[in-house]
């Protein structure tokens, strides 16, 4: 057993001694690992069909709101989203100059192995990829209709979103553009439908605004294009 305080950042119910925060140490470390999978599968998804990144996203998320996995009612989601936050920090406002050895490690880019150099930008671009996508079909997720309880709402999308439209025009990266196109471009219905009338004023930021402001480059271009393939696939005018 383990006192399960040390691994959740989310408000915690009061105990009256510190045996009620045990946890089965076992359990922990399954969830661990099977949080390491969640994201090495949208890694190497990236390159497929947004489909099948979803798929992982249902079953991600429906694990950690399964009350048996819980402690007290609490979800450990927070083992999930600590390692999000480790390989995609863009999704919580942070940012740093990919010519830099320091601030390619502030973007989350990875390295080829542990200690050595990190990856190319190419490879960086997809791990990217696979991220948004990912982080958008955990948190885009509609409990409406169902008894569980979603440990990762849809106001952590939101809030993702601003974080990254609001990043300074002088230090926006291929990087948040990359994985603000993942996270919209397959999802936007499902972003709409949550948050309604609202997300189109959202849209208009992330994909006209937020690319027009940011320094030339291919990623910029490619953010640019969503808006004409949104109208083209979804009859979604945001202009």
């Amino acid at each position: 057993m383990v006192d399960i305080r040390r691994f959740i950042v989310s408000p915690t119910p009061q105990l009256s001694n510190d045996s009620e925060a045990q946890f089965p140490g076992f359990l922990l470390y399954l969830l661990n690992h099977f949080a390491k999978s969640i994201i090495a599968q949208f890694v190497g998804e990236a390159s497929n069909e947004g489909k099948i990144i979803d798929a992982i996203g249902v079953i991600g998320i429906s694990i950690f709101a399964d009350e048996e996995f819980k402690w007290r009612g609490v979800s450990l989601i927070d083992v999930l989203i600590a390692k999000f936050h480790a390989v995609c920090p863009v999704l919580w406002g942070i940012y740093g100059r990919e010519n830099t050895q320091q601030g390619k490690q502030r973007l989350g880019w990875a390295r080829a192995e542990p200690g050595g150099p990190f990856v190319t930008t190419n490879v960086h671009n997809e791990r990217m990829l696979g991220l948004g996508s990912g982080f958008a079909s955990l948190t885009l997720r509609n409990f409406s209709k169902n008894k569980k309880v979603n440990p990762w709402p849809n106001t952590e999308f939101w809030r993702a979103l601003t974080w990254i439209v609001n990043t300074p025009s002088a230090d926006i990266t291929s990087t948040h553009l990359i994985v603000l196109k993942s996270m919209l471009a397959d999802h936007v219905e499902k972003f709409i439908t949550i948050f309604g009338h609202v997300a189109v004023a959202a849209l208009r930021t992330a994909v006209i605004d937020f690319p027009a402001r940011a320094p030339a480059s291919e990623s910029a271009n490619m953010l640019k294009v969503v808006p004409d393939v949104w109208k083209k696939n979804l009859h979604l005018t945001l202009e």
